[in-house]
Parts: C-alpha cells; sequence; structure tokens
C-alpha cells in the first residue's frame, strides 16, 4: 500500500527531488519464500518490501521486476510512500537524475533464502520463531537465477553482495555463487558468517581484498559465548577468525582506500549488544583484545533488536554510555571503530544523549 506522506513531498523543491534509497533502485533479495527490494527492518515501516509472495525458485519476470521499480519512482515524487519504507533511514532525497537510470539492473544483492544454521543464537528470528523455520523444506536454488543475471547484464557490479542465512557455509551452493562472483570480479562481497565452518573460498575473497566476512562473536569469553550462541565454539571460531585475518593483504580498495591501506577490514568481528547479559567492561574488552591478537582491526557494533524496539521509546542513557565506552576502547587498541545502522541512527537521533559522537559525513 502506497500512502500520501508530506514530509517526502518534495514537489515544492526548486530542483525536482524525491526520496529513495539504492535498494528500492537497483536492489533485490532472496528470502525463503518472496522476493523483495530491501532486507532493512529495523524502523516503523519493518522493510522488506514486497516484490513477490510465495516465491520459490521459479523463473524470475525481470521486465515485470523493473515496472515495479519505475512504478515506485512514479509514487515516491508524489510523496505517495510504501507502507513498508516509512520511517526507514536509508530513504533519502536526491535529485531526480541521481535515482533514475536509463537502464534497468541490480546491483545491491541479497541471498537469505535458507536457515539451517550451526548456531542458536538467542537473540535470532530463527530460535525465537521455530514453528516457522524449522520446517526442513528444501532451499530453492538461487545460483541458476545468478547465472541468468550475468548472462544478461542484469547483476552489475557497483552496489553490494550480502549473504544472511541461516549460515552461509552450509548452502550447498555457496562455494559455487562466491566463486562465480568473484571470477566476475565482483569487489563487494559480504558474508555474515557464525564462523564455526571455516570456508577456503571465504579465504580467497579476502585475500583478493574483494570480499569482508562479520562473525558476531558477540562475547569476551566462552562463558558468554556459551549462553549467546547455546554452541561450545568460542574457540573454534577465534581460530578461524585469527585464519581469516591472516589472509588479508595491504591494497588499495576503490571503495574505502584509507581503511583497506591500514590493513584491511575484510575479516571483521562484530559485537551485538544484548544488555543484562554481555553489556559490561571487561566483556568488551576482553573482544577487541582477542581480535587485536588475531590481527582483526575492525570493531562493530550493534545492539539486540527485541530489546532495542521493546525499548526505543525510552531508551536508558546506561546504553548510550556503554556505546561510548566501547568507542573508547577501540580507541586505546587501535581498532577501527564501525557502528551498524541501527547503533548509528539512536545516536543521530538523540545528539544530547551522545554528544561525543560525531555522525560521518555523508
Amino acid at each position: 500500500m502506497f500512502r500520501y506522506h508530506e514530509k517526502y513531498d518534495c514537489s515544492n523543491e526548486p530542483r525536482p527531488v524525491f526520496y529513495s534509497c539504492p535498494w528500492i533502485q537497483h536492489g533485490l533479495v532472496f528470502f525463503k519464500y518472496k522476493l523483495t527490494t530491501c532486507c532493512y527492518c529495523g524502523h516503523s515501516g519493518g522493510g522488506h518490501t514486497l516484490i513477490k509472495d510465495d516465491y520459490n525458485g521459479q523463473p524470475i519476470n525481470w521486465n515485470h521486476i523493473f515496472k515495479q521499480k519505475r512504478e515506485f519512482n512514479r509514487l515516491y515524487k508524489k510523496g505517495l510512500i510504501n507502507d513498508n519504507c516509512v520511517d526507514c533511514p536509508f530513504l533519502t532525497a536526491r535529485w531526480n537524475e541521481h535515482w533514475e537510470s536509463d537502464e534497468d539492473y541490480i546491483s545491491n544483492l541479497y541471498i537469505s533464502h535458507w536457515t539451517e544454521c550451526n548456531s542458536k543464537c538467542i537473540y535470532c528470528f530463527e530460535t525465537q520463531h521455530p514453528e516457522e523455520f524449522n520446517l526442513n523444506k528444501k532451499s530453492y536454488s538461487v545460483l541458476p537465477i545468478i547465472k541468468e543475471m550475468l548472462q544478461k547484464n542484469i547483476l552489475r557490479r557497483g552496489g553490494s553482495i550480502h549473504f544472511g542465512g541461516g549460515e552461509p557455509t552450509l548452502l550447498p551452493e555457496f562455494d559455487d555463487i562466491i566463486r562465480l562472483l568473484l571470477d566476475y570480479k565482483f569487489y563487494d562481497l559480504r558474508v555474515h558468517t557464525s564462523g564455526i565452518k571455516y570456508s577456503p573460498i571465504l579465504e580467497r575473497g579476502i585475500r583478493e581484498g574483494r570480499l569482508r566476512v562479520i562473525v558476531s562473536v558477540d562475547a569476551g569469553c566462552a562463558e558468554t559465548f556459551q549462553k549467546i550462541k547455546q554452541v561450545p565454539a568460542y574457540d573454534i571460531v577465534r581460530e578461524n577468525i585469527r585464519k581469516y585475518a591472516a589472509a588479508q593483504v595491504l591494497r588499495k580498495h576503490a571503495l574505502t582506500p584509507d581503511l583497506y591501506m591500514k590493513g584491511g577490514i575484510c575479516a571483521s568481528t562484530k559485537f551485538i549488544v544484548i544488555p543484562g547479559l554481555n553489556d559490561t567492561k571487561e566483556e568488551v574488552e576482553n573482544w577487541i583484545k582477542a581480535d587485536v591478537e588475531a590481527g582483526v582491526n575492525t570493531s562493530i557494533i550493534d545492539i539486540e533488536e527485541n530489546w532495542f524496539k521493546a525499548h526505543e521509546d525510552n531508551l536508558p542513557q546506561s546504553i548510550f554510555d556503554f556505546i561510548h565506552l566501547i568507542q573508547d576502547l577501540t580507541q586505546k587498541y587501535g581498532t577501527h571503530f564501525e557502528l551498524y545502522e541501527r547503533v548509528a541512527n539512536m545516536l543521530k537521533d538523540n545528539p544530547e544523549r551522545a554528544q561525543w559522537y560525531s555522525p560521518p559525513e555523508e
């Protein structure tokens, strides 16, 4: 459903502009039962803006997909916004010629159509809704679709390709998909993995400086790791992180040359803050120290989604102070401080409570 929102109406601007995002324009997401324009869901609209429901790997009518995207543009120019996109932080007002293209193509791809995993994270949607995801239904194949997209020049470099899941390394066609994309010289591949299963194809992507592995460790010791992940794999994960980090090389990267020249962000770990469970200085400092010892140079921060949604209208000062503490620790140990969107938007929207925070320039 598209509804009018005055705040998105740019009709009075001196130069033609409208709200959109890179995923509406050139994005596609493979979920278990549907195709959407994006995977973001941390805002009031809910995200996952639908392209096709009841999808299970059948051939895609690309003309229909791109016709839908052009219809989005037509309506968004009038301030008519899809319900799922309302309040999304990625919606940005830019000149018409910036958003619109003479060619139809996909450059942002998110692959998350399976649920098999080797971890049981307490915050995972699969753990919280087992009746929906533990159906043992075989995942459809996306490899033939990606091959078709490449052959027809529908999938193009310039955006980013993400793997969600489930655990990517358990997907039967995972190695073949990554190998294909690397062979086609795609250069911004991002894989979120538990880190429990080591993957040589991920090592290749890291070594070439064109793939980023993100392991959500969420802990600074095996005891806390066990409580969150519910599997006894802390030492295995730490060893695999060390091997991934060892594959990083000093190389200039077209997208983020400064970070890559400083030592690489191809192997990163993430710490999802779960208040009451892992939000202590000792826990997060041990996490950063273990990363530094392993050769990991980037510290990524997120906040557990369910806690955040429950407290969004009345966030305690303690969560702002804890993120500040983490930033101080990254400065102490010399790692790059990176925030996922939920945290960055929280700080940006509450400047009086996070006066220490300077949002990156857009």
